[in-house]
């Protein structure tokens, strides 16, 4: 534009081209100012925004906090009456109890209760969901409860008992078989050579 060879014959044309390029600047001006108002805008509600959610996290924290303190207090509280109860009651032990002597306290069941309420839970998981085994990915919100907590406590229950389940009354005929086993494996090898 400034290099037109008629530029002489253009009428004003210094003038014109100080006011585009006033025009040029003023729009710079105003765009810088805009971008920096945006920004400075887009800064204060983020600021806002992670100062509010301190505050709620923090009173959330708060209340969670007074919560447990207020529920370990109560038991704090309670505590010597629930040992006094437990001591005064005669009750049937259940984890790392004798399967004979808890069954012979309980009149009428060969099994013990542990081991039947777990069964019967694990049933009706069974029945609910319409499979053999407990998905890893089953949640509570399925079936209003964990389905895990009854296998668990039957593997637990199983795992506390004094005298393990078919192994120390028939430890000695474990031993024999894998002897018999070895006896044959190793004849099978003789055989074979």
């Amino acid at each position: 534009f400034q290099t037109r060879s008629d530029r002489l014959t253009l009428a004003n044309f210094d003038e014109r081209l100080r006011e585009l390029e006033d025009i040029r600047y003023e729009c710079e001006q105003s765009r810088t100012l805009s971008r920096d108002i945006y920004a400075t805008e887009t800064y204060k509600i983020a600021s806002e925004e992670h100062s509010i959610t301190i505050k709620l996290f923090y009173q959330y924290l708060y209340e969670e906090n007074q919560f447990y303190n207020n529920i370990s207090r109560y038991l704090s509280s309670k505590m010597s009456e629930i040992e006094q109860r437990l001591e005064n009651d005669d009750l049937i032990l259940l984890f790392g109890y004798d399967l004979i002597k808890h069954c012979s306290k309980r009149k009428g069941t060969l099994i013990a209760y542990p081991i039947k309420i777990c069964i019967r839970k694990q049933k009706k998981i069974v029945a609910e969901l319409n499979l053999q085994t407990i998905d890893r990915g089953t949640t509570l919100n399925e079936l209003n409860y964990d389905p895990h907590v009854p296998a668990r406590t039957l593997k637990q229950h199983l795992r506390e008992l004094p005298d393990c389940l078919l192994t120390t009354a028939l430890l000695s005929q474990w031993n024999e078989i894998i002897s018999l086993r070895l006896t044959l494996f190793s004849l099978f090898l003789i055989q074979l050579s």
